[in-house]
């Protein structure tokens, strides 16, 4: 567990360690070979999908390092400030990438940012940290999927909702002019964000994920 909390196994490790559970679920401390009643895709199935509700470890392993990108996101601390001045600097958590010089702690927490980002959302405040286009904050998808249009011609990508909030009008441009239904959805896109205002307080990401490990229904900002 204490492994699992810090570092991202990888799938040889884990299927290792998998054979060794499955056949001592099937064969107790005997060393008689016995037969395999059910796949053990169905013995790592939760109870209420009709599965036996063996720990699935690389799931509970995207889950125990999503859990240090939480406390990074909505957090204040001394391992929260290393972080950030070793990896993040003046960038956002969305923005940083995997890079080679990374620790293995750190590599292990890139490596499971997209599992992360998926199964949860922005709460925009003071909209630093949040990016405009790629990130989860209106609705319940990116704005980069609910208008690929318009995200496809923007010329710059990876703003955050303060820099597009810092002037009126907004702070966005396209490479090509507005007509037809690209002008359609950009009327549509300004008039659902206009109705968030921001606030002096830091943003918050909200885990979506409840007890059962199935997501929530996002809610409307």
């Amino acid at each position: 567990m204490f492994m699992l909390s810090f570092f991202r196994m990888t799938k040889g490790i884990l299927r290792k360690v998998d054979y060794y559970r499955s056949r001592f679920f099937w064969q107790n401390n005997e060393h008689k070979k016995k037969y395999r009643l059910e796949k053990w895709g169905l013995l790592n199935t939760p109870k209420c999908m009709r599965g036996l509700g063996i720990t699935n470890l690389d799931t509970q392993n995207n889950c125990l390092l999503s859990k240090w990108l939480l406390m990074l996101m909505n957090e204040e601390g001394t391992w929260q400030k290393l972080l950030k001045r070793k990896y993040l600097q003046n960038k956002t958590l969305s923005q940083v990438t995997k890079q080679l010089a990374d620790s293995q702690f750190w590599s292990g927490l890139m490596n499971v940012k997209d599992y992360f980002w998926a199964r949860g959302k922005f709460e925009v405040k003071n909209g630093e940290k949040v990016r405009f286009w790629e990130d989860c904050w209106i609705g319940q998808k990116p704005l980069m999927q609910q208008y690929p249009e318009l995200y496809n011609i923007t010329r710059k990508k990876n703003q955050t909702v303060a820099s597009v909030f810092s002037s009126l009008p907004l702070n966005i441009s396209f490479r090509r002019a507005l007509v037809g239904e690209k002008l359609e959805m950009w009327i549509k896109l300004v008039s659902e964000i206009m109705q968030v205002g921001l606030e002096n307080t830091k943003d918050q990401f909200v885990w979506m994920v409840n007890k059962k490990g199935r997501l929530c229904q996002c809610i409307e900002i």
